[in-house]
């Protein structure tokens, strides 16, 4: 059976652009174009992701958010909220309110694709461990812990939501900008430069030393880590 995934867009182009797109990675779209459909929606059908514009008509997607989040039957359920502007407030906003990721629209396809593909990955690790491992990497997601060899590794906050991030995307190449959104939560707009994530990138590295080889740098891009064969195997 196909991932369902809800779009709550009253813009009809910006939908059918996206719907086209999610259909092509092979996704179910689910539909609705405003928020009082779209819960209802959500708790029938059970989507594996909601994707909410931040001006959706009714209650708008903060308020929806909300609402999800303490709904018991739905409260896991990803979020990316659309906004019109990269403001740090609305931004944070958007994430309080229970959003997992937030994109300024206009968006590249490729980076809500990459959005997708890392929050539903994240909600179907095992949450009685949530233990991820590469090769003598491993990460234990709730004690905020990581091992080299068992031995423990002393990462910044920075570090390890990178390492994190690398890990969970289990292979795929992840740009600078994506990263930059995921790790620190803004966008190039903002004028950060990516050079950020290239520095504290180096020194990640430098912290897991010879283990760090499993870390790749693509050209012009971004980072990816070795696909493990363990990933092959499941």
């Amino acid at each position: 059976m196909l991932p369902k995934l809800l779009i709550v867009e009253q813009n009809k182009e910006l939908n059918s652009i996206m719907s086209q797109a999610l259909i092509e990675e092979d996704y179910a779209v689910l539909q609705a174009t405003n928020t009082n459909d779209a819960f209802i929606i959500a708790h029938q059908l059970n989507p594996e992701l909601i994707i909410v514009d931040k001006a959706a008509p009714q209650s708008g997607g903060i308020e929806f958010c909300k609402s999800v989040r303490k709904e018991p039957a739905i409260s896991r359920t990803p979020i990316i909220m659309l906004g019109a502007t990269g403001n740090i407030t609305e931004r944070i906003e958007a994430l309080d309110a229970g959003a997992n990721e937030y994109l300024v629209t206009p968006f590249q396809m490729e980076d809500l694709l990459m959005s997708i593909k890392v929050l539903i990955h994240r909600g179907n690790l095992d949450t009685s461990s949530r233990i991820m491992s590469l090769g003598n990497i491993k990460m234990d997601l709730d004690s905020w812990i990581v091992t080299i060899a068992e031995k423990p590794v002393k990462l910044t906050t920075k570090e390890f939501r990178l390492l994190q991030e690398l890990m969970e995307a289990k292979g795929r190449v992840l740009s600078r900008d994506f990263l930059l959104r995921r790790v620190w939560g803004l966008d190039k707009e903002l004028d950060i430069q990516t050079r950020t994530v290239d520095i504290h990138m180096s020194r990640l590295r430098s912290k897991l030393g010879a283990a760090s080889e499993s870390i790749i740098t693509v050209r012009n891009i971004g980072y990816r880590v070795d696909i493990s064969p363990e990933w092959i195997r499941r």
